[in-house]
């Protein structure tokens, strides 16, 4: 079964996972919540685990795509880090070389698990947010 979630618990930390392939609604349900997210208006870093996502349609990619740059001043103005999590080492380095492309607006780094993320995204708060308490 595919699924999606969106964790606070460690806020300023907020971890987003997706396991499987998601259909079309569970996308656009995925992103509703990303978006309320954002009237949060406190600072956050966003762990974006993608380690066990399955295929990616094209509805997919253009759906995140569109929401990305209709958010990106938000996300630039509010996210403070992003990491993504990403198993396969061919995935990180598209990613990484995407990102060095466009650029994301904000500190990121790329990498192969769920603690290398954390450690980061404790680490970025720390630096960015000295009295968050992470």
């Amino acid at each position: 079964m595919s699924t999606w979630t969106i964790d606070t618990s460690q806020w300023p930390i907020v971890i987003h996972s997706v396991e499987g392939s998601l259909s079309d609604r569970q996308i656009d349900d995925y992103l509703r919540e990303a978006t309320a997210l954002m009237d949060r208006p406190e600072p956050y870093i966003a762990i974006m685990d993608a380690s066990r996502i399955g295929s990616v349609s094209a509805y997919m990619r253009a759906r995140i795509t569109e929401w990305q740059r209709q958010h990106r001043a938000i996300v630039n103005e509010r996210c403070v880090g992003v990491v993504y999590v990403l198993s396969s080492p061919l995935l990180r380095f598209v990613t990484m070389t995407i990102l060095l492309v466009t650029g994301l607006g904000v500190p990121y780094v790329v990498c192969a698990t769920r603690d290398e993320a954390l450690a980061w995204a404790r680490g970025r708060a720390s630096e960015a947010m000295p009295t968050s308490g992470v």
